[in-house]
């Protein structure tokens, strides 16, 4: 069997050695067997181990990969794969807020409505703190009413809404991170529908994500049941 150091499988992973002690201590992967002078010695399964929480960590953020590395490791199959079903079931609807910010930009042209506060949450299904924490960070833009002095917004600022729902993760990412800085900056129709094609192409490299973790779970399962 192949030996490794933590330095050979961090290099391999582009993780710290740190970052391995700490899937260790998590409990992710079998406890490694040490040398006489207590240094970690690494096998090929522990690769693969690794490779799998590393995966699920980018592609479904670390409390989802914990979850699913806990079932596998108490030899509950069916419920790890569940929990990675249910998670795709709730990606795969965002697209859909992206295909519901498209009808929006559409709207936006042909007509001027405007929603208060109040109708954007509703329309959008999300809470009035987050339209007006989103509307302080400038992600969208409120139109002040003359009148009341209350927020207002028109269908671009509801269509920008449905973009931030497709990218706000419960985790971070450096791409969420990136997007939500273009948010700032996209202003008009024509800037709206391109920064609706960039999310949609954000969620793709999500998917191959997603894919390649699917890909470690296999094989993690065809190890565990050879052993």
């Amino acid at each position: 069997m192949e030996i490794l150091k933590p330095a050979d499988i961090a290099a391999k992973l582009n993780v710290s050695t740190n970052t391995l002690r700490n899937y260790e201590a998590k409990g992710l992967v079998p406890s490694p067997k040490r040398t006489a002078s207590g240094y970690r010695i690494y096998s090929s399964v522990h690769l693969i181990y690794f490779s799998c929480v590393k995966s699920l960590s980018d592609g479904f953020g670390m409390d989802v990969a914990v979850k699913v590395m806990e079932s596998i490791r108490g030899m509950k199959i069916d419920e790890a794969l569940w929990t990675l079903n249910d998670e795709l079931i709730r990606r795969g609807e965002e697209k859909k807020f992206v295909m519901e910010a498209v009808k929006l930009i559409e709207y936006s042209e042909k007509n001027s409505c405007l929603w208060s506060l109040g109708e954007a949450a509703e329309r959008m299904n999300v809470s009035r703190t987050a339209i007006r924490y989103w509307d302080k960070e400038g992600y969208i833009r409120a139109i002040r009413d003359s009148d009341s002095g209350y927020r207002t917004f028109d269908g671009l600022q509801l269509a920008k809404i449905s973009l931030l729902k497709a990218i706000n993760h419960r985790f971070y990412t450096d791409e969420n991170a990136r997007m939500k800085d273009r948010f700032e900056r996209t202003e008009g129709t024509e800037a709206c529908r391109n920064l609706a094609s960039e999310v949609l192409t954000l969620l793709g490299i999500r998917n191959r994500r997603h894919l390649k973790a699917m890909a470690y779970v296999e094989k993690l399962l065809e190890v565990i049941e050879f052993e």
